[in-house]
């Protein structure tokens, strides 16, 4: 079936819950059926919400049986843009960044790490898992030497990581994964996900303390 893309604007919101939906799925037997009561108890979202959230995209049920696993995994998949590889580069690679090479569910096949960089002189020139780490100074040069770079990875300091992504930004860039507790200056054509460890533990940490 063919995605439809609508002109309303997507809540970043909806696009969680997608992923949440493709997590799920990806763990039943792709030849049944579902229907959005059985995704509303497997999910936590309602039945309601999860229908509205795929009616953004398309139709993708069948009356009187739901949705087709296969169909509806594929057809998340390319909404997400994940049906194909996408090529990754990280820089930094001190704990958290190595940890991302490492992880063999990071590295599925619709991501691809191409490139790894570091301004460490110890870490320069030597490999993880088969890639070069190569100089930060040396991102422009890697972009003009490749077809594609998909999404930029930052695993460093607070205080390299606006410098760094300006320099992503004029090696042509277009998204970007933040690990740095900064709010990136960016301009409105890149895509940008902040992934804020600290904060999420100060929201685990309310939640600790007022459980009952």
């Amino acid at each position: 079936m063919n995605i439809e893309k609508k002109r309303s604007p997507i809540s970043p919101k909806v696009i969680e819950r997608l992923t949440q939906y493709l997590r799920h799925l990806e763990n039943l037997s792709p030849e049944d059926f579902i229907s959005s009561k059985e995704l509303e108890i497997r999910t936590g979202f309602t039945a309601t919400q999860i229908r509205k959230d795929l009616s953004y995209f398309g139709e993708f049920g069948t009356k009187g049986k739901g949705y087709s696993i296969r169909n509806l995994y594929n057809n998340i998949e390319k909404i997400l843009g994940i049906q194909k590889t996408n090529n990754i580069i990280i820089i930094g690679i001190r704990r958290l960044g190595g940890a991302l090479v490492e992880e063999s569910e990071f590295t599925k096949e619709s991501f691809n790490i191409i490139g790894i960089f570091d301004n460490s002189k110890s870490k320069i020139g030597t490999e993880i898992k088969g890639i070069r780490i190569r100089d930060i100074k040396e991102i422009p040069f890697f972009f003009q030497s490749k077809d594609r770079i998909d999404i930029a990875i930052l695993t460093v300091p607070k205080k390299a990581a606006q410098q760094i992504t300006t320099l992503l930004i004029k090696a042509g860039v277009k998204s970007i994964l933040n690990f740095a507790p900064i709010n990136l200056d960016i301009p409105n054509n890149i895509a940008v996900q902040n992934i804020d460890l600290y904060a999420k533990l100060q929201e685990l940490n309310y939640w600790k303390e007022h459980r009952i």
